[in-house]
């Protein structure tokens, strides 16, 4: 038990870093009561932890189950994880002992005047001893050796790979929802450029129809010039906007290819359908409010926190195989088998042979080659701390910036629909009165452009409404629930590979 102490010893005691010890109970949550995304209480379809079914979309989902299934980038990172599993398996195989088996055949011939035939008179031609010695060996063995770590060493080397293991995990975790966000932002973007595009078309349609009516009022002299002119200049900018508009368009459906692992135009024409379909509102309406006082534990629940604090304690483990590296090694190796002079007697029990050997080898001087190693492990050991602590702060800042821009973005997302509705009460009336001979043409038509301008204002509110809804989801590491704890077989078994076929451990 003394020695299974001292390995643990090794490894340094550290306090928690600052930034982890001072973070506050809670986040501040304030909720728009009444807006758009606030409820009385919570919705039993929202699944937390796929949060992105909160849109209520089948579309989406799709796209994200495909995007998860194809995209390259995410392919990459799990490789990476295959590779580090890998690794950890090679770093905890010292922890048992290494078997070999040996088979052999040795031929040796020599003069019998040399060595110890020489020194009894061999090979002087007399006859009474041959001129050489011939020997036929044959031999079978099985050798074991084992390092025994009373330091702790290789305990400490598997604990840093298997920190480093869990940590590739995490980066997983954190490529994964990258993907997600950017193909649910990606397809929101599409769905409001589409729409965009298509209030544009009616916005130029009306303005045509507002420059017509304005030339032929000019005509017959009830208006200025002025007038004219600036009904010219407000269609020309309407037109102007739809080229961009388009351009976009392309350049989003482009990345949304990309990310779905897919050649540009591949995406599924029916999907980008069932965007352009959905009601309004129909998205923002069901959203999971953020419930209030979220604990700022749900940090640690990001991958990249976990996973950066994942590599410190890494770095805390290898500091112990430095000083262990200082210190006397010692180690057990046998072996046993047969050996024979001639093949088919070589199974007899009668020519087993044994070895047994005892070592310790003990480090005297390496030119500070070895205290250079622990000091490199240490400020190792430092540069983690402060990775970690900055991606700390980091996130945490990220949160307190992505609640409040999801609170403001609910209170534009309120005012830009409330004056929606009241630019579609004024476009009613004013085409009512028209209708009933009471009210004029352009001032109908007025009356719709602005409507159709308050649609534009609201499309791209929701957008932002949603990129603000995605970018709390990111800073909170996918949900406010913790994520379960990763079980990956792969740390403990050795028959995985990544197609599923059987392999065999060595």
């Amino acid at each position: 038990m003394l020695l299974v102490g001292s390995g643990c010893a090794l490894t340094p005691q550290m306090d928690p870093p600052d930034a982890e010890a001072q973070l506050p109970d809670a986040y501040d949550t304030p909720l728009v009561e009444g807006g758009p995304l606030y409820a009385e209480d919570d919705s039993t379809r929202f699944n937390p932890v796929n949060w992105w079914t909160a849109f209520d979309a089948p579309a989406l989902n799709a796209l994200i189950d495909t995007a998860l299934v194809r995209n390259l980038d995410l392919e990459r990172t799990r490789a990476v994880v295959d590779e580090i599993a890998s690794q950890f398996r090679i770093a905890r195989a010292p922890l048992f002992p290494q078997a070999t088996a040996n088979g052999n055949y040795n031929r040796q011939s020599q003069p019998a005047n040399t060595g110890i035939g020489g020194a009894l008179g061999g090979g002087g031609g007399s006859g009474a001893v041959p001129d050489r010695f011939t020997f036929d060996t044959y031999s079978l063995s099985l050798s074991l050796s084992y390092e025994l770590d009373f330091w702790g060493r290789l305990r400490n080397q598997r604990g840093a790979a298997l920190e480093r293991f869990m940590g590739s995990v995490d980066a997983v975790q954190t490529a994964r929802q990258q993907v997600i966000a950017q193909t649910i932002s990606t397809y929101f973007e599409v769905a409001a450029l589409e729409r965009q595009i298509a209030l544009g078309e009616e916005t130029i349609r009306v303005l045509q129809q507002r420059v017509d009516l304005a030339e032929d009022r000019y005509d017959r002299g009830l208006v200025r010039s002025f007038e004219v002119y600036a009904l010219r200049q407000e269609l020309q900018a309407a037109q102007a906007e739809q080229p961009q508009r388009e351009s976009q368009l392309a350049d989003a459906r482009g990345r949304l290819s990309v990310i779905l692992g897919q050649f540009v135009g591949n995406v599924d024409e029916a999907v980008m359908q069932a965007a352009r379909s959905a009601p309004r509102d129909a998205v923002l309406a069901d959203l999971q409010p953020v419930p209030p006082g979220l604990p700022s534990d749900l940090l640690m629940a990001r991958p990249d926190v976990r996973a950066d604090a994942r590599e410190l304690n890494a770095a805390q483990r290898e500091i112990g195989v430095a000083r262990a590296n200082r210190l006397p090694s010692f180690s057990l190796t046998g072996e046993g088998g047969v050996q024979n002079s001639t093949l088919d007697d070589l199974l007899n029990i009668d020519q087993r042979f044994t070895t047994l050997i005892a070592s310790v080898a003990a480090p005297v001087f390496q030119a500070g080659r070895l205290r250079a190693e622990q000091d490199a492990a240490e400020a190792r050991y430092t540069q983690a701390r402060a990775t970690y602590e900055q991606t700390l702060l980091t996130a945490l800042q990220e949160v307190h910036a992505a609640l409040t821009a999801y609170e403001k973005q609910q209170e534009q997302y309120a005012l830009v629909r409330d004056q929606l509705e009241q630019a579609e009460a004024s476009a009613y009336n004013q085409m009512r009165r028209y209708e009933r001979g009471i009210g004029d043409y352009a001032t109908a038509l007025d009356a719709e452009r602005t409507r159709l301008q308050a649609e534009q204002r609201l499309t791209a509110a929701e957008e932002a409404l949603v990129g603000s809804r995605i970018a709390l989801h990111r800073a909170l590491g996918g949900a406010w629930v913790a994520p379960p704890e990763s079980d990956d077989p792969r740390l403990f078994r050795g028959t995985y590979r990544p197609d599923g076929a059987a392999d065999t451990a060595n």
